[in-house]
């Protein structure tokens, strides 16, 4: 099949565009301008590199032609501004659509990769946007199933994993949690985020009733479980400690009263919600079959490469290794 891809240079994104390619698939990766090497076409015959802001429609033509589905992974995220995330999430997503409608190949179908931060009661512009982006698919008339996952984590993450892995396997000193760390998160290992994606081709009936799938581990775990489990497979020696939530408020009251403490009341928000996900669509239909938290970071945290910030540099290459 002919994919085009989005976001091929992220996270994600290099796990999947491997994955794609190893199974055969033809892939076009969309590029910004002064990123093209990024990618190196020639590590890859069925590797094709489009130059394009996904903002410039005129850029942007012919970024699926003859494509069967179009992989949607770009996406501007809440450490961008307002401006950014309305362009790129929304604005680039309408682009999309113009551009499959005129180009794209007969029976195509849109795979977005959105965010479970769509479900969340706790206002962000970043989630507003989103959800925008996936009604623009929605509402477009063509075919497409939106996968929303939660905390992805896995090797080569070296702006979430490594740090936390880091940070838990200091020599010495604490992790401080500002709340009680009883509410429940639910990580998802990158490789079986890919899966998941990969699973769909061959489900005949999501080609013809859309699909919202929720991509999560099989079960929630608290924060503090999570951070413990961090600390013990990295062998660390910090104190993971908490800060009651009512100190937290106060904290957050006080210090509003002479400046703007809006990321901070999301961010006490945002924790004290029960981050679970009904992933039983993707198993039942699809037959995916995610791993727990505990045997995902155990495999994740084998080696050294997440000790230091030496391979961040180097992560966006397609020929990087790791899984």
């Amino acid at each position: 099949m002919k994919i085009a891809l989005t976001g091929g240079t992220g996270f994600i994104g290099r796990f999947l565009m491997r994955r794609l390619l190893n199974d055969g698939h033809e892939v076009r990766a969309l590029v910004r301008p002064g990123r093209a090497s990024a990618l190196s076409p020639s590590e890859h015959p069925n590797l094709e590199v489009h130059v394009s802001d996904l903002t410039d429609k005129e850029a942007m033509q012919g970024f699926q032609q003859d494509a069967n589905y179009t992989i949607h992974l770009a996406s501007a995220h809440d450490h961008f501004t307002q401006e950014q995330m309305q362009a790129v999430n929304v604005t680039g997503s309408e682009i999309l659509v113009e551009d499959a409608r005129a180009r794209a190949a007969k029976g195509h179908q849109f795979i977005l990769v959105s965010s479970a931060v769509i479900g969340m009661p706790v206002y962000s512009y970043y989630r507003d946007s989103k959800r925008v982006q996936e009604k623009i698919f929605r509402g477009s008339g063509l075919p497409w199933v939106s996968f929303r996952p939660t905390l992805v984590y896995g090797r080569e993450d070296y702006r979430h994993t490594a740090p936390l892995l880091r940070k838990c396997g200091a020599e010495k000193g604490s992790y401080w949690i500002p709340h009680e760390g009883l509410s429940k998160i639910n990580p998802v290992h990158v490789d079986d985020m890919v899966e998941a994606i990969v699973l769909f081709f061959d489900y005949e009936r999501g080609k013809e009733d859309y699909r919202v799938y929720e991509i999560a581990g099989p079960e929630g775990i608290s924060f503090n479980e999570f951070v413990d489990t961090c600390i013990r497979v990295t062998g660390g020696k910090v104190k993971r400690r908490n800060i009651p939530r009512k100190w937290v408020q106060r904290a957050i009251f006080l210090k509003g009263l002479i400046m703007d403490v809006t990321k901070e009341r999301r961010g006490a928000g945002y924790f004290s919600l029960h981050h679970e996900h009904n992933i039983g669509p993707a198993q039942e239909e699809l037959g995916w079959k995610p791993r727990t938290f505990q045997e995902g970071i155990l495999e994740v945290a084998e080696g050294d490469w997440w000790k230091t910030d030496e391979g961040s540099g180097e992560a966006n290459a397609l020929g990087t290794s790791g899984v």
